[in-house]
């Protein structure tokens, strides 16, 4: 999407200008942030080991590509698997990467009745949400499955005490920070508080933070990026397919294979693994994705009959786009 924030040039001649007239300026907080050169992040979101038959091949494909790319650190984005014994191996997978590594609590990862707080102990998370430092940028790990009062089945939803944490986490820091989550705050189908999440991450614009440069989040099996208020939200699409209604079934693989699959035909899968490689040059205050394109397996899902409103081709596609755009905030 078009990225209509102000150039970096014009920035400049705007506060050099005012500067010559003797005014205060309000420059753009990330320029008063000392983080200098750039920090690259691995992003893989929704594998669904619990549903892709090759699964553990479209992880093994993205570790790879990270041993080769060597980022600072890596990301899942949730929906990644249940806690059982099966998917041990897909787990020592994930732990076999030579670098720092995180996970994020999606809304699928409890499936089967597990509690969040077994998925968290599985993964090896510090906790449901969490916050740490590296490189000079804060990250900022939120859990969009919170109980809502009145709300049945999963839960999107960022409950008062985890509010009551992020705010403190933000105020907290004059460093830049980056937010992930597996349910959107931008989208509908994401977080239903999502207006007083966003309110909370662009408060602190025009003081002396940093203040959050970016939302990554997965959940719709999308791709998408959203600026609201001069931070981008970025959505993730899965690694493996897009999720379809029951009228949609197909059978696109061998039948032993869907036999051991039975949810596998309800998918317009990706052939091969998507994820997404993120760059923030901070000398430039830029922030550029490089993502990846594949084809469908089988018919596409307007060829099993839905309908482009319910599945935009804008942004249902097997694809993650490649994206630049401005980091810094007009405070």
């Amino acid at each position: 999407m078009a990225d209509s924030s102000l150039s970096t040039r014009r920035d400049f001649f705007r506060d050099t200008l005012l500067a010559a007239a003797g005014l205060t300026l309000n420059m753009p907080a990330l320029a008063r942030n000392p983080r200098k050169g750039k920090m690259r992040i691995g992003m893989i979101s929704d594998v669904h080991q619990d549903i892709m038959h090759d699964a553990m091949d479209r992880l093994r494909t993205f570790l790879d590509a990270m041993q080769v790319e060597k980022p600072d650190l890596i990301f899942q984005l949730g929906d990644f698997c249940q806690p059982i014994e099966k998917n041990k191996p897909f787990m020592d997978l994930w732990n076999s990467y030579q670098g720092p590594r995180y996970h994020v609590l999606g809304n699928h990862d409890m499936d089967g009745g597990f509690k969040r707080e077994q998925t968290v102990a599985w993964y090896g998370m510090p906790a449901r949400y969490y916050a740490f430092e590296q490189g000079g940028v804060k990250f900022i790990v939120l859990d969009g499955n919170d109980p809502e009062a009145g709300k049945s089945g999963y839960q999107r939803f960022i409950a008062e005490e985890q509010k009551n944490w992020l705010e403190a986490q933000l105020d907290g820091t004059t460093l830049p920070v980056i937010v992930m989550v597996h349910q959107p705050l931008d989208l509908p189908g994401g977080i239903t508080n999502q207006n007083e999440i966003r309110a909370l991450l662009e408060k602190n614009r025009g003081k002396d933070h940093a203040g959050v440069i970016a939302v990554f989040a997965g959940h719709l099996h999308q791709d998408s990026v959203n600026r609201i208020k001069d931070i981008p939200y970025v959505q993730v699409n899965s690694a493996s397919y897009v999720w379809l209604p029951a009228t949609a079934r197909r059978e696109v693989y061998e039948k032993s294979i869907h036999s051991a699959h039975p949810n596998l035909a309800q998918v317009a899968p990706y052939r091969e693994a998507l994820w997404a490689l993120v760059t923030l040059d901070f000398d430039a205050g830029q922030m550029t994705i490089a993502g990846r394109k594949t084809e469908w397996v089988g018919p596409d899902p307007w060829q099993r009959g839905l309908e482009e409103k319910q599945y935009p081709s804008a942004v249902t596609k097997p694809q993650i786009s490649d994206w630049s755009g401005s980091m810094l905030q007009d405070g």
